[in-house]
């Protein structure tokens, strides 16, 4: 379910950013980009917590019990991202964007973006922008291989699957963002230029779901998500992580002929 509402919002995207590119496409004026982007991540909920079957083979050695270090993957902090895009003109004034950004660390991320930018100053060798841009984001938290516990039983079996040492564990959460940005652009040749975006982005990832082996989906929610105490008290986590107030890009551009 949740990996097909993702390529559900990450196909409406791709069709919204084709839409705008269709309109006005000519392969010619067409310009690339590549960069940096840097923005701050805060998050709330990220705490470590375990996953166990208790409820079927009660607390102790007959229990499977894995950690989970999710506190250890929090983000939460300034965050550098690889960014890149394509631009094309739609009239004199207005271009559409495509960006995808990729963003490494304790998680990690990927966003499209689609928006527009509409120049303020169209000059020769320098422009003035300001650039509205909407997207998605997948993000994954990886664990690794799964370890159970010291003193405890393998397998974990639980209702949404059973798993053991060696599997693999994530934790995947989607969202949605904008941004809207100064876009000023110095042309260096006929080809290559520079471009710089300083604006404000709020984004929010949430709808967290732990992955195993990319197959077995456990919600948040799920009783077999417990505190990490030992017991069986269900961990009551809502895992969120958010991007909020001024972002900041620098790329080098390319542009396709003469």
């Amino acid at each position: 379910m949740k990996r097909t509402a993702t390529t559900t919002s990450m196909m409406i995207v791709l069709v919204l950013g084709s839409n705008l590119f269709a309109q006005g496409l000519d392969p010619k004026a067409m310009t690339y980009y590549g960069g940096i982007s840097i923005n701050s991540i805060t998050t709330s909920e990220f705490q470590n917590f375990h996953l166990s079957d208790w409820e079927d083979y009660g607390l102790g050695g007959s229990e499977g019990r894995v950690s989970i270090p999710l506190g250890d993957k929090d983000p939460a902090g300034t965050n550098l991202s690889f960014l890149g895009g394509g631009i094309s003109p739609l009239s004199d004034n207005l271009n559409a964007i495509v960006e995808f950004q990729i963003g490494l660390g304790n998680i990690s991320y990927t966003a499209l973006y689609v928006g527009v930018t509409y120049n303020l100053i169209n000059g020769e060798s320098f422009k003035l922008g300001i650039t509205p841009k909407a997207g998605y984001t997948l993000a994954t938290a990886d664990f690794g291989e799964i370890e159970l516990i010291s003193g405890y039983t393998p397998p974990v079996i639980i209702p949404e699957g059973t798993f053991t040492n060696g599997d693999k564990l994530t934790m995947d959460m989607t969202g949605v963002g904008v941004q809207i940005g100064i876009t000023p652009s110095i042309k260096i040749n006929d080809q290559i230029g520079i471009l710089v975006q300083a604006g404000y982005e709020l984004s929010f990832a949430s709808d967290p779901v732990i992955m195993v082996n990319d197959e077995i989906e456990i919600p948040m929610t799920a009783t077999g998500v417990v505190k990490a105490d030992g017991s069986g008290t269900q961990a009551g986590l809502n895992p969120t992580a958010e991007t909020g107030g001024m972002c900041f890009q620098f790329g080098i551009s390319y542009k396709l002929g003469n």
